[in-house]
Order: C-alpha cells, then sequence, then structure tokens
C-alpha cells in the first residue's frame, strides 16, 4: 500500500504506511514516520493510538521522542492492528499526540480513517 497523510498540522506531519501479515488479512502493520518543517526540534514526542472494540492494537515504542527540525530526518512508530470485522469494517483509528515545540507544549488529537482500500 501507497504511504498517506494521516496528520499534517502546525509542521507536523505523520504519514502511515501499512503492510499486511499474508497468512492473516486481518492484520495489518503500520509504519507512522514523524517529520517537521519547523525551524526547531520537536521534543518529547508521544503519540497514541485508540481503536474500536472490533479491533486490538499493538504497539512498538518510537524511534525517538525528538523529530530533528527543517525536514532533516524522521522519527518512526510501528504498529499492528487486529480488525475482527475485517472485509465489513473498515479501519479507522483515533490519534492523540503530545510534544512541545519552542517549548510550548501542544496536545493535538484526530481521526484517521483516509485508510487505503483492501486495509
Amino acid at each position: 500500500f501507497a504511504p498517506f497523510t494521516a496528520y499534517n498540522k502546525n509542521g507536523l506531519l505523520i504519514t502511515f504506511a501499512c503492510s499486511k501479515d499474508p497468512s492473516n488479512p486481518s492484520v495489518t502493520t503500520i509504519e507512522s514516520s514523524f517529520t517537521s518543517s519547523l525551524p526547531t526540534p520537536i521534543e518529547g514526542l508521544n503519540f497514541q493510538v485508540a481503536v474500536p472494540k472490533f479491533m486490538r492494537l499493538q504497539m512498538t515504542p518510537a524511534s525517538s521522542t525528538v523529530v530533528p527540525p527543517n525536514n532533516s530526518g524522521k522519527v518512526t512508530q510501528v504498529f499492528k492492528v487486529a480488525n475482527s470485522m475485517h472485509g465489513q469494517k473498515p479501519v479507522v483509528l483515533k490519534i492523540k499526540i503530545d510534544y512541545s515545540s519552542g517549548g510550548m507544549p501542544v496536545t493535538e488529537m484526530g481521526q484517521v480513517d483516509n485508510f487505503p482500500a483492501g486495509v
């Protein structure tokens, strides 16, 4: 599946790249990538995901809590979702992002429902 934009606000861009487990199509592995166009680093990054009751979530730690400035690097975090209603209900995630930018704390919440067909 081609990567797609899950979140883009205040200089922080999050993209998701999805892949399937061939032996279990209800499981999707999602690699999230965080980049920043801001002139200063994003620090204290904490990315949380919530799923509906018919889904299960397994997250691994992020590669870093600091996103480099000026699109000079990225932070990645991989998570898996198991959709017990695969083929009947699409993958929908609620996300929460906490970080500080220029010393100011930021909390953003949103929903990601623009997954590619077949996920």
